[in-house]
């Protein structure tokens, strides 16, 4: 059995959407110090990183994080090279490896808003096939520029109550089918959530 770990590391610095600030990791308390434990104060956005939309992101009124329906975020998975060709109808998650995986090999790379996503054309084929879940590896799902109006993508997938998973780094992982397990931080009431994601491969 092999286990992908495909999420980002949190850091300083990371990439992250214009206008939302990376990870500050502040010592509170510290061994050196004298302290008998060391402890950091974290702040971030919760929606750095490798991260979850639930309804609510894009739907006022909507489920929140912490609603997230548990048989969504862990399940069989597949893993595809940016095409819909051959994926089994059986499929409930689905996650998209495309060019932009390759960005998270230079970790000071800036934002960037020319990278792959999906169109509202995308977004209802997932729908219309029932999907639970589906993933991107970028920081958002959506495409920018004239096509992003009005947001169709996240607000057709998060409309059908199916979970996004956006800033995964599937570089390493083939397509194909694993166990997908994605551990998204219960905020209560929270509109987004980092979240540590597994690929299991048996």
């Amino acid at each position: 059995m092999n286990v992908h770990d495909v999420s980002l590391v949190m850091r300083p610095g990371m990439p992250t959407w214009p206008g939302e600030e990376g990870p500050k990791i502040t010592p509170l308390r510290r061994i050196a110090k004298g302290d008998s434990a060391n402890v950091s104060v974290v702040t971030f956005s919760d929606h750095t990183g490798t991260h979850v939309d639930p309804p609510v992101h894009f739907i006022e009124g909507a489920g929140t994080v912490d609603e997230l329906p548990v048989d969504a975020l862990v399940g069989p998975c597949r893993v595809i090279g940016f095409e819909r060709a051959g994926v089994p109808a059986s499929t409930e998650r689905i996650l998209f490896k495309t060019r932009n995986s390759e960005r998270w090999r230079e970790p000071a790379r800036p934002f960037d808003r020319d990278f792959v996503a999906l169109d509202r054309t995308a977004a209802r084929w997932c729908v219309d096939r029932g999907m639970k879940l589906v993933g991107i590896d970028y920081l958002s799902i959506e495409p920018q520029g004239p096509e992003k109006e009005g947001y169709p993508t996240h607000k057709t997938l998060l409309g059908a109550k199916i979970v996004i998973i956006e800033g995964l780094d599937l570089g390493e992982v083939r397509p194909g089918e694993y166990e997908l397990a994605c551990g998204a931080i219960k905020f209560e009431g929270g509109d987004g959530a980092p979240a540590r994601v597994f690929l299991i491969e048996r």
